[in-house]
C-alpha cells in the first residue's frame, strides 16, 4: 500500500500442491463495496443492502458460478445488473462490476434489544472448484467501512475463509463421508444507536418510578391516596409495555427485564402499603422508612445487572 493506493498483481491461473501433486487451477477474485444497508430485521434474522460486486475471473458470466450462501429464504430477493466489463489482455482475465440488491440471512441475537449488537455478513463460494477454480477472500486492506447505515454504528469488519467439517451419508449403505465446506465471508459488527425506543420507554418508566417513590412520603392518613397512585402507575406500566416495539418472535430481552423489575417494584410497594395501612401508624412509618431505602438500592442493583448483561461477551455476536 503506497500513497493511499493498493498495488496488486492478479494471477488468474495458479499451480497448487494437492495430495503431493501440483495441479493447475483458476483463481477468482471478488470485492464487495456496500452502498447502503436498507433494513436489519432481528425478528426474522434478515438484512437488506445494495452493493457493488467486482469479480476478476477468466470465466464468462461469473454470477452463474458464484453462490451467495446466506441469501434469505423467508424473504427472497436478489437483483443484479452488469455495470461494466473490462478485459486485461496481458493476464487474460476479465473484470466484471455488478450492482446488486439482495436480502441476506444472519444470526440475530435479540437478548439485549434495544441495546443489541449484531454481525451481518455476506457468504460467497464457488459452485464447482474442480471446474471453475478457487475464490480468493477479500483482503483486509480492501474492506468497506464507509456506507450508509441508519440507526446503527459500525464497530468492526472481518474478512476471511470459513471452513466447516460436514458429514455426508451416501449410497444405500449410508456410508459416512467427511467433507470440508469452504466459504468466503465478509462481515460487519454493528451496534444499535437508535434511541427512539429507549426514550419511549425510559422517560415514562422513570417518571412512573418517581411516583412510586413519592408514595413512601405520604402520611398514614393518606394510605388510600398511595394505593390509588400505585394502582394507576401499575396499569400505566402495562399499557406502556404493550405499546413498546419488540422483536418477533417474542424472546426475553433486556427491555422485558426492565418491565419485569418495574412490575415487581410496584407490586411489592402495593402489598406493603396495603398490609401496613390496616395496622397502626408506627408500623406503617417503619415500613415506609424501609421502602425509602430499599427502592433506590434495588434500582442501583437492577442497573448494575442490566449493565453487565449488555456488556456480556456471551450475548455478543460471533462471526462464525
Amino acid at each position: 500500500q503506497k500513497f493511499g493506493q493498493i498495488s496488486r498483481i492478479f494471477y488468474p491461473i495458479q499451480f497448487l500442491p494437492i495430495n503431493n501433486h501440483v495441479i493447475k487451477t483458476y483463481v477468482n477474485y471478488a470485492y464487495i463495496d456496500i452502498i447502503r444497508v436498507t433494513n436489519i430485521d432481528i425478528g426474522e434474522s434478515i438484512w437488506s443492502c445494495e452493493f457493488y460486486l467486482d469479480i476478476i475471473t477468466v470465466h464468462d458470466n461469473p454470477l452463474e458460478i458464484i453462490n451467495f450462501n446466506n441469501l434469505s429464504l423467508l424473504n427472497s430477493k436478489f437483483e443484479s445488473k452488469l455495470i461494466s466489463k473490462t478485459n486485461d489482455e496481458n493476464f487474460g482475465f476479465f473484470t466484471y462490476r455488478y450492482y446488486i440488491v439482495a436480502n441476506f440471512d444472519f444470526l440475530a441475537i435479540a437478548d439485549n434489544y434495544p441495546f443489541d449488537w449484531q454481525h451481518i455478513y455476506i457468504s460467497l463460494s464457488i459452485s464447482n472448484q474442480e471446474e471453475y477454480g478457487i475464490l480468493q477472500p477479500v483482503p483486509e486492506a480492501l474492506l468497506d467501512y464507509d456506507f450508509q447505515l441508519d440507526g446503527w454504528r459500525l464497530t468492526d469488519a472481518k474478512t476471511g475463509v470459513l471452513r466447516k467439517k460436514e458429514t455426508h451419508h451416501q449410497n444405500t449403505t449410508l456410508d459416512q463421508v467427511v467433507q470440508v465446506r469452504e466459504e468466503i465471508r465478509v462481515g460487519w459488527t454493528i451496534a444499535r444507536t437508535n434511541v427512539v425506543t429507549t426514550m419511549k420507554v425510559l422517560i415514562p418508566i422513570l417518571f412512573l418510578m418517581f411516583l412510586n417513590y413519592y408514595t413512601t412520603f405520604l402520611p398514614f392518613n393518606e394510605v388510600s391516596s398511595s394505593i390509588g397512585i400505585l394502582t394507576t402507575t401499575f396499569l400505566s406500566g402495562i399499557a406502556l409495555y404493550f405499546s413498546t416495539e419488540k422483536p418477533q418472535p417474542l424472546r426475553m430481552t433486556t427491555i422485558d427485564l426492565i418491565f419485569i423489575y418495574y412490575y415487581l417494584q410496584v407490586g411489592i410497594s402495593v402489598v406493603i402499603t396495603s398490609i401496613t395501612g390496616f395496622s397502626n401508624e408506627i408500623i406503617y412509618n417503619y415500613a415506609m422508612l424501609f421502602m425509602k431505602f430499599a427502592l433506590p438500592i434495588s434500582m442501583i442493583l437492577a442497573f448494575i445487572f442490566l449493565f453487565k448483561r449488555i456488556k456480556s461477551v456471551r450475548l455478543r455476536p460471533r462471526i462464525d
